[in-house]
């Protein structure tokens, strides 16, 4: 929100958890439908926000919902949706695409603020940001926006904008990047058939040559002293009825 003021942080908040109650509770199957019910509670929020009064958002909400689904080890679905200034843009081998253009709803209707909602496919490498109007349009004049498309670990994160600190800092905004990472493959349960042979432990012995084998006379001390061994059964059984009893009763 535009000169946002305290109360503001709250209003926010509410449409955020609008939005992931909704979709994360929601028992239509599939990630779309799950979605757009999901968005049409957040109209319908706001739609109700508007007839209390709280009218200080329309025409000054910039807001994003991105949803990333891993469907295969290298791809990644994700989905969009998007009203006000906010940029949207994915990145790929240097090339950037404006992937939230057209998705600013014609609308000026409350109930009618997230109408449309875009996919699209992602793979390894690839990363998607969600940039404020006011910092988009710094990168965009200093024509360093790809840059940000080559960024990978938080140090590089640093390293970009504290050479861009002066710029920045006539202006504030807020700059989200989601970075595809190629998602490891589930290892499986151990299976000693899988173990190839040369892990196997193999004894090697030549023809013909006997290993004398030790014996060993080992008798229990159960067996050595029967009277104390049944006496220990007994209490530890008179126990075990008593935590079996105790746990019912309870």
């Amino acid at each position: 929100l535009n000169n946002a003021l305290e109360f503001n942080s709250r209003f926010l908040r509410r449409i955020s958890e609008t939005i992931q109650k909704e979709y994360y509770n929601s028992s239509l199957k599939g990630v779309a439908p799950a979605l757009k019910a999901a968005l049409k509670m957040a109209n319908h929020f706001l739609a109700q926000e508007s007839k209390k009064g709280n009218v200080d958002w329309l025409g000054n909400l910039h807001l994003a919902v991105l949803l990333f689904i891993t469907v295969k080890e290298k791809k990644t679905m994700f989905y969009l949706t998007k009203t006000g200034s906010i940029k949207i843009s994915m990145m790929r081998h240097g090339i950037i695409v404006d992937v939230g253009k057209n998705l600013e709803s014609s609308s000026r209707q409350p109930g009618k603020v997230f109408e449309n909602l875009v996919s699209g496919a992602l793979v390894p490498n690839d990363s998607v940001a969600a940039i404020s109007k006011e910092i988009f349009d710094i990168l965009s004049r200093e024509k360093s926006l790809g840059g940000i498309g080559t960024l990978r670990e938080a140090k590089q994160f640093r390293e970009f904008f504290s050479k861009r600190n002066r710029m920045l800092s006539l202006s504030s905004g807020v700059l989200v990047s989601f970075v595809i990472e190629q998602e490891e493959a589930k290892r499986s349960p151990i299976n000693k058939s899988l173990f190839p042979s040369f892990l196997k432990p193999k004894l090697m012995l030549k023809k013909g040559l006997k290993i004398p084998i030790p014996k060993f006379k080992f008798k229990p001390p159960w067996l050595r002293h029967q009277s104390l061994f049944k006496k220990q059964v007994i209490l530890v059984l008179l126990f075990l009825a008593m935590l079996l009893l105790g746990s019912l009763f309870f």
